[in-house]
């Protein structure tokens, strides 16, 4: 138990805070409904991927050779698999034995944890084959360990075991699953479940092991065994047709025209993920090559922003494998001609050398002893070298186009690399393409006069396109005006949110999807339609990663307004919590695009706002412990009935019903369904007795609430719309 003023420890039985001396009584220390702040802050529910590794044959070690090999061997096992699970940002949550539990997505989420928890893997594999052969130890001992990996990804209770805030706890079918798969894996084989493949995007290569029944569960499921990174390049890969981007698209094109006409150029493609930007980088990749101009493509990831010099490495790589040759001998090639200084060359090669000694950069162990002592030399050095190589490349190969995408994850030692490069398209046919999500990157003084492409969302129609693309058959115009409300026109959204509605054994279902629809001559059900997604898992994860780079503060104010609503008011929200909400939190909030202001509403204590759309709503939402939804739903139905004027009575009943307060809810659901009879509003009042009747359960009253809201439908005028929600409501 906790003092809701200070947030310390209090005794169960004190009248005051031992730290501050607030009364508890009035801080909410004696009552957890009082305080709404620990309720959120207690845990959560989130999309996370487990990972279990067990050596192999530790038993058999143990009875056969000597127990301090055998702890020497196992020490530096389990040492080198945290070493990988750190680089990753996984969490290490506990070793088992000769095994280890790691998490990926908790207590920080990211977007692509499911990739991070497959690299991973084989850096753990690579890592126990690299330990063989340490100095010092006999033949028998030589034998690298190997290791069994189980992978699986979906949702998770964090919560806390105790008043103990370090004392915490994941459980989910996801746990299970990872700890299932491992027990059934080869030596040296990992394993991933359906989910783990579904959200490493096309990251990954795999193979299909089929269905497989699982010790303790009753269903089988689907299991793939990991054959490594994806090895294809990303504009190569199996996408479907581009919706809608006309005007973007020429504006890309004319990128390659000038580039062919011999004039460079620097531009940035903005958007928010999901939003196609490496779709259509990857098709004006196509365009160069159409055209006979080179390309090259480099991708950032967010598990590299903290490597220093990653990106200048992975260009290098790119570079070399166009030519089918390795980093080093490309370099080299491009760098080093007979008319190059001494001097000069000396220190280029100290520099790259001093890359090469902290990650793999082929070719360039020899010239350790040329490393610079001055690490700002370095940094000079390595700019110098990244212009001079890009002025080489295409005096060689000809104009060309570098696309480098994921920019928000540039490492920061990278950017003086980047300026270099960008000055290069003044004096050479070299085109650059970034793509980026909005939002300060380690580049943003190199960029500051570059062409910007901002892509927002699609409308309506290419929004109802893009949903019959996915799902093979057309939208009506209502369930395509909910889906384009209910995803803003987010065209990963719109994909993901379509593939949920097929049901659990879809690749697309997400967690809570619900029986598959079935179209109709070509045609999804249009408002009659009984189907209704969960918010895939995908999403849930991408969202859930943009709430947890939020401060405390502001995601403890962002899941209450969902409770409160897609749409909220800043005292609200504030009685709710209890305290007083600085303003500098909503502008957080907007900044990371998450709410935005309502009809212009000015940004102060009156400000009225909503959830940029219901899919951000929702990842808020349910990212909530269940027991914390039900207690502030109870708080806000508790406060709406105190408003003065009153609010509508569904509305409070629904609080009510959410809260699982069904005594108090069904009369009022009740009362709101005859007021709607009353003024004609014969959907909502069917959608009233609806309600009122999945609370009360099975009995003559249930059968009598559900023909009364027939009745108010059959009594409708025609063209009403049906109770019965949309598959995008």
């Amino acid at each position: 138990m906790r003092c809701g003023a200070c947030g310390a420890p209090t005794r169960r039985s004190a009248r005051f805070c031992d730290q501050c001396g607030a009364p508890l009584d009035a801080t909410g220390g004696a009552d957890r409904a009082t305080r709404p702040r620990e309720d959120v802050e207690a845990g959560d529910r989130r999309i996370v991927t487990a990972l279990f590794a067990d050596l192999v044959d530790y038993v058999r070690l143990v009875a056969e050779e000597d127990p301090e090999d055998v702890r020497r061997k196992v020490d530096a096992a389990l040492r080198a698999m945290v070493e990988a699970i750190r680089a990753f940002d996984g969490t290490r949550e506990k070793f088992i034995g000769d095994a280890v539990f790691a998490v990926f997505g908790w207590p920080q989420g990211h977007d692509d944890d499911a990739l991070r928890a497959a690299h991973c893997a084989l850096a753990i594999r690579e890592a126990l084959t690299r330990s063989a052969g340490s100095p010092g130890t006999d033949a028998a001992a030589d034998e690298p360990l190997q290791v069994h990996i189980g992978i699986a990804t979906g949702e998770v209770v964090a919560g806390l075991r105790s008043d103990d805030a370090l004392d915490w706890s994941l459980t989910g079918p996801a746990v299970t699953t990872a700890a299932r798969i491992q027990a059934i894996a080869r030596p040296n084989e990992i394993l991933l479940d359906e989910a783990t493949v579904h959200a490493a995007r096309k990251g990954l290569e795999v193979e299909d092991e089929g269905p497989t029944l699982l010790r303790g569960q009753t269903r089988p499921i689907r299991v793939f065994r990991l054959l490594g990174a994806a090895s294809f390049q990303p504009w190569r890969r199996p996408v479907g047709t581009i919706v809608g981007r006309d005007a973007e698209r020429r504006r890309l094109r004319a990128i390659v025209e000038s580039l062919a006409d011999g004039r460079g150029s620097t531009t940035v493609l903005e958007g928010e993920a999901g939003m196609g930007k490496s779709r259509l980088m990857s098709d004006l990749v196509d365009d160069a090559h159409a055209a006979g101009l080179a390309a090259t493509w480099v991708d950032n990831v967010s598990y590299g922003s903290r490597e220093p010099y990653r990106f200048g490495r992975a260009f290098a790589q790119a570079v070399a494998d166009e030519h089918g040759t390795d980093s080093g001998s490309m370099t080299r090639r491009l760098l080093f001609t007979s008319d190059i200084q001494s001097e000069r060359a000396m220190r280029w090669a100290g520099a790259i050398a001093a890359i090469a000694r902290d990650a793999a950069f082929s070719g360039w162990e020899e010239e350790a002893q040329l490393v610079p002592t001055d690490p700002a030399q370095v940094a000079d050095a390595i700019h110098e070298v990244a212009g001079q190589y890009a002025r080489r490349l295409v005096d060689v190969s000809g104009p060309r186009l570098i696309v480098v995408d994921d920019l928000h994850w540039l490492d920061p030692s990278s950017a003086g690399m980047v300026d270099a490069i960008v000055h290069v398209t003044a004096e050479r046919p070299l085109a650059i393409l970034f793509g980026t999500r909005p939002g300060p990157t380690a580049a943003d003084t190199t960029l500051a006069d570059v062409e910007r492409i901002r892509l927002v969302g699609l409308d309506e129609p290419e929004t109802r396109q893009l949903a019959a693309v996915v799902a093979g058959a057309e939208l009506g115009p209502s369930d395509g005006r909910r889906l384009h409300q209910r995803t803003a026109g987010n065209p990963l959204f719109i994909s993901e949110t379509v593939r949920a509605i097929f049901g659990p054994g879809h690749a697309g279902a997400g967690v809570g999807s619900a029986a598959t629809a079935t179209p109709a001559d070509g045609r999804l059900p249009d408002d009659g339609g009984t189907v209704r997604p969960g918010l895939p898992m995908t999403l849930r994860a991408l969202l859930g990663a943009r709430i947890d780079a939020l401060t405390e503060e502001a995601r403890t104010v962002l899941r209450v307004a969902s409770v409160v609503g897609v749409t909220f008011e800043e005292p609200f929200v504030a009685e709710v919590l209890g305290e007083h909400v600085e303003s500098e939190i909503y502008a957080r909030l907007t900044g990371a695009s998450l709410i935005a202001p309502i009809d212009s509403a000015p940004i102060g204590p009156a400000a009225t706002w909503r959830f940029s759309h219901p899919l951000i709503h929702d990842a808020a939402y349910w990212g909530l412990l269940g027991s914390a939804r039900r207690r502030l739903h109870a708080r806000v139905a508790d406060l709406l009935e105190t408003i003065e004027g009153g609010t509508a009575i569904g509305v409070v009943a629904r609080h009510r019903a959410a809260a699982g307060d069904h005594d108090r809810a069904i009369p009022m659901l009740v009362q709101a369904a005859e007021k709607a009879s009353a003024v004609g509003a014969a959907a909502e009042a069917a959608s009233f007795w609806m309600e009122a009747a999945d609370l009360i359960g099975p009995g003559p009253e249930t059968e009598a609430f559900r023909q009364r809201a027939r009745a108010a439908l059959e009594a409708a005028p025609i063209g009403t719309s049906p109770t019965l929600p949309s598959p995008f409501a």
